[in-house]
């Protein structure tokens, strides 16, 4: 479907590709019917070879807020975590999979849509964003970057409801990440995938922030690798932000 849809994937949200002026969708031809049912057989092949790997471990997922992983995992227990949370993009995760939500039965109105979204980091979907905008930070606690205080308030200046999505996300993350700390065992690492973000003209450098973030709960030999340059501004890239808990405290 992905290869044959009439779709682009340039960008992190789905869009159209573009159709030249005039031009109408027409019944498939017998060279496309063709096309689409060998493009159907490879990927059918490819799914039946993967799917006869052993599988080494059966995984087990686990529902909690990861506001606060303690309330669901172990204690000083995972040596491993390998993740990519929301970007700060405002890229909203229920907005691009509504489709597959209602169909499963997930959701079955829009105010749903939008009240999940709100409980996810990062989510501005629906009352999402009104949520956003009547948000305050719970805590007098800072976010553990030096200039995030400076960017919350340029980005502000253009609009004040994505300065407090930002701030937001990252008060979210500062108390992800103390949980984080107390659920990994010592000696155990830590591999997030993030991407920057561009607000108009000010760069949020989340990769910087997730760094600063790691450091200030108590992650040691934090580093940060560039991926990938992604396909959207010239500026963003995707970036791996390591860190590992130290063997003593």
């Amino acid at each position: 479907m992905i290869d044959c849809a009439h779709v682009s994937f340039g960008h992190q949200s789905m869009s159209f590709k573009k159709k030249d002026a005039g031009t109408l969708l027409l019944p498939m031809d017998s060279e496309h019917e063709d096309l689409l049912a060998m493009t159907w057989s490879k990927t059918v092949d490819s799914i039946v070879t993967s799917a006869t790997s052993e599988i080494a471990q059966i995984p087990s997922p686990i529902y909690c807020d990861a506001r606060d992983l303690r309330t669901a995992l172990t204690h000083n227990k995972y040596d491993l975590v390998v993740t990519s949370p929301p970007y700060p993009n405002r890229m909203s995760y229920i907005r691009e999979l509504r489709p597959y939500m209602y169909w499963l039965g997930y959701l079955s109105d829009g105010r749903q849509a939008g009240e999940l979204d709100w409980q996810a980091i990062g989510g501005t979907w629906g009352c999402a964003t009104s949520n956003v905008g009547k948000w305050r930070p719970e805590t007098t606690e800072a976010v553990p970057y030096d200039d995030f205080n400076k960017i919350i308030r340029a980005i502000s200046e253009r609009s004040e409801v994505l300065g407090r999505y930002v701030e937001k996300y990252f008060h979210d993350m500062v108390a992800h990440c103390k949980s984080l700390f107390a659920v990994v065992v010592a000696g155990g690492s830590v591999h997030y995938i993030v991407g920057n973000s561009k607000f108009y003209e000010v760069m949020l450098p989340v990769e910087a922030i997730y760094a600063a973030l790691f450091h200030a709960v108590g992650f040691e030999n934090v580093k940060i690798d560039t991926i990938r340059k992604r396909t959207s501004k010239k500026e963003l890239f995707e970036f791996v932000v390591s860190a590992r808990k130290p063997l003593r405290p």
